[in-house]
């Protein structure tokens, strides 16, 4: 774990952030004393797709729609978009 005085920090921040994303943490010191620690942030995962509903009721039923079912249909329509 690297330390940076807040010196440091405000006059080189850009090599202070190279370090956070090289994986490094830091410790930042005011006075000789921790302060605050900067860690590199986690890798965000990518979003599930969602499954396209609409493509396999048309794959399983083609365009045949229930009269009674149009209503439903319309609503998935706009809750998808």
């Amino acid at each position: 774990m690297k330390t940076a005085s807040v010196y440091d920090v405000q006059h080189n921040f850009s090599r202070v952030l190279s370090w956070v994303a090289a994986g490094e943490s830091v410790v930042i010191r005011r006075h000789r004393v921790p302060v605050a620690r900067l860690i590199p942030a986690k890798k965000e995962r990518p979003r599930a797709k969602m499954p396209d509903f609409m493509a396999r009721l048309r794959e399983d039923y083609g365009n045949h729609v229930a009269p009674d079912a149009q209503h439903i249909l319309d609503g998935l329509r706009e809750d998808r978009y």
